[in-house]
């Protein structure tokens, strides 16, 4: 019985990922607003009615699908035993190679998000857990000397977060380097210099 509640729950988790997959392939190649749910189901071959299991709008997919994958890979980090600094900047520079390289697509996320309540929320709450996750290790690095101990974890976590979500606003808008990769190196780069012991 365990085998087939653990398989039922892989093959969830599968479905919900392609969903994702799918609709972020369609969002990169024909623009966001561009793209229906009927689109989306039909490139993941799915019905519309599994969408709607997961999702409740486009605009929930593309909520969903950075902060799900930013959590899942951050929480892998928590207990390395090695210098920590080198891991965040390679993490996040992996997490910004997966992005779409699309301004416009990195620009709608924003837009979509802003003018939902609903998404709003949810990525609050989102937020919660993986702001938690980097906390522990913001925290394990201060007991490392990696990080100066003189600003709280929750507040380095607070300015990471919002030096991010600048970044990625700032290029949407068509500034800095043309390579999103670029632009969030240079910028974090600098924020590690400062929280550095």
């Amino acid at each position: 019985m365990e085998l087939v509640i653990l398989n039922r729950e892989e093959k969830k988790k599968a479905t919900r990922q392609n969903i994702i997959n799918c609709a972020v392939e369609l969002f990169s190649q024909q623009g966001y607003a561009s793209t229906t749910v009927n689109q989306i189901t039909e490139h993941a071959g799915v019905a519309k009615g599994t969408f709607f299991n997961y999702f409740e709008s486009k605009e929930e997919v593309l909520c969903d699908f950075q902060l799900v994958l930013v959590t899942e890979e951050l929480s892998k980090l928590r207990h390395h035993p090695g210098p920590i600094i080198p891991l965040v900047r390679e993490f996040l520079m992996e997490m910004v190679r997966r992005l779409p390289g699309d301004r416009s697509l990195i620009l709608a996320l924003f837009q979509s998000t802003l003018t939902h309540q609903k998404l709003l929320e949810l990525e609050k709450t989102k937020n919660d857990s993986f702001k938690q996750i980097l906390a522990d290790i913001i925290t394990a690095a201060q007991a490392r000397g990696e990080i100066s101990p003189a600003m709280p974890a929750e507040i380095i976590v607070d300015l990471a977060v919002q030096t991010y979500d600048g970044v990625l606003l700032y290029w949407g808008k068509g500034l800095g380097d043309e390579k999103l990769a670029n632009q969030m190196a240079f910028t974090f780069e600098l924020f590690f210099k400062g929280i550095s012991a």
